[in-house]
């Protein structure tokens, strides 16, 4: 009888370890995963803070000469990332990536299901950056994402999120999406990233930065419409004025756009930024436009509430080019819209002519393909003439001249 006690007891004894060993295992690695979950994350705020600090004479001289939200600081800190041996582009790929053929290898690997790993630096405005730690393994992507900016003249690492990708893909075209998952009714960021890892041609880059991205295909409807210089369709001279007489002048519109504003701008003001990139006459431009012939003036109406865009629509980008005949440029313009994850939903031909003191003219455009399955529309036409005045009535808001 003792020896049987004895022997219950030890079982228990045995069970009740075990159980307390399994569950004191499980907590221990619960607790392992969290210090190492810390301890990289802690790892790369202290990394990224020392690549910061080695590009800091160029941030303090971009700061001291108002140009930190220059392109050119962008392109000196990604060959500073680049020698530092990481992968690195500007945020919104204006230009190649350096050591493109980290992430290259890295796409090659996810999709055949091997292992690796790459870190991709976007650099942004002000020598900011957000940094992309990624590995893959069986096909599938991780990635640690960080922000560094900077504050009170010091590097500061303010964000830091692990994702595992909802979805991904490596386009034929070079382009590497990233999709983290956004639930149903969630209002903020979109979860897509993008990167074009494969090098465009430099010119094309030229190209594109000088004739097509300032104007590219936010708010107005030049990339996206069939037009020439002997019929301007159902091209927009009032949404193009906005957009040019920045590229112009480097300043925005200066008519207050509040929310059923009218204004009666002198015709000389409004055709000189037209006309400096359109070959096109008082008579053409009046058909496209409000004119009052009699007081010489062109009614101008803000965009408002009702014609505005959803955000976070494509970026234009040149992939090819061919000087003609009559010396214009025909351009191949294709739009990469991050958010639906499409590096061609839609393509153009846009030909431009230089002229002989440096600027150009915008000469016709053609639209070659359309990407029908994104069904959601990037642009919100302007407001017709009855349209404007079913909201806002006869001279509602009207400044009158300016």
């Amino acid at each position: 009888m003792l020896r049987r006690k004895i022997a219950v007891l030890c079982l228990f004894t045995l069970l009740f370890s075990t159980g307390c060993g399994e569950n004191t295992r499980q907590e221990t690695e619960k607790i392992q995963t969290e210090d190492a979950g810390e301890n990289r994350e802690q790892e790369i705020s202290d990394e990224s803070v020392k690549l910061a600090e080695g590009y800091r004479s160029a941030y303090e001289s971009a700061e001291r000469n108002g140009q930190l939200d220059s392109l050119e600081l962008k392109c000196e800190i990604t060959e500073y990332l680049g020698d530092a041996g990481y992968a690195a582009v500007d945020m919104a790929d204006l230009t190649n990536m350096v050591n493109y053929e980290q992430a290259e290898a890295f796409c090659e690997s996810a999709e055949a299901g091997e292992e690796n790993r790459v870190t991709i630096f976007a650099v942004m405005d002000k020598g900011a950056f957000i940094r992309y730690d990624m590995e893959t393994q069986g096909g599938g992507i991780d990635v640690a994402v960080s922000s560094l900016r900077w504050e009170n003249g010091s590097p500061n690492v303010y964000y830091y999120n692990e994702f595992t990708a909802h979805s991904w893909k490596y386009t034929e075209k070079g382009y590497l999406f990233i999709e983290e998952y956004r639930p149903p009714g969630y209002d903020g960021a979109p979860g897509e990233i993008a990167f074009r890892v494969k090098p465009l041609d430099e010119t094309c880059r030229e190209l594109n930065l000088r004739y097509v991205n300032p104007v590219g295909y936010k708010l107005n409807n030049l990339l996206i419409t069939d037009w020439d210089e002997q019929d301007f369709s159902d091209l927009n001279f009032y949404d193009l004025y906005d957009k040019l007489y920045y590229i112009k002048y480097g300043e925005y519109v200066p008519y207050e756009p509040y929310e059923g504003a009218e204004y009666d701008i002198p015709a000389q003001e409004f055709e000189q930024v037209i006309q400096s990139y359109f070959r096109i006459g008082r008579e053409q431009l009046a058909e496209k436009t409000i004119y009052d012939p009699e007081n010489e003036t062109y009614c101008y109406r803000p965009r408002g509430y009702h014609e505005n865009e959803l955000p976070y629509g494509p970026y234009p980008e040149v992939t090819a080019w061919e000087k003609q005949a009559d010396g214009t440029l025909r351009l191949t313009v294709e739009a990469v819209w991050e958010r639906r994850m499409a590096d061609q939903a839609g393509v153009s031909e846009l030909v431009v002519r230089p002229l002989g003191d440096g600027s150009f003219q915008y000469v016709s455009n053609r639209v070659t393909a359309y990407d029908e399955s994104l069904k959601l529309p990037w642009h919100t036409p302007r407001l017709t003439d009855e349209e404007w005045q079913s909201y806002y009535g006869s001279g509602a808001g009207s400044s009158g001249d300016e």
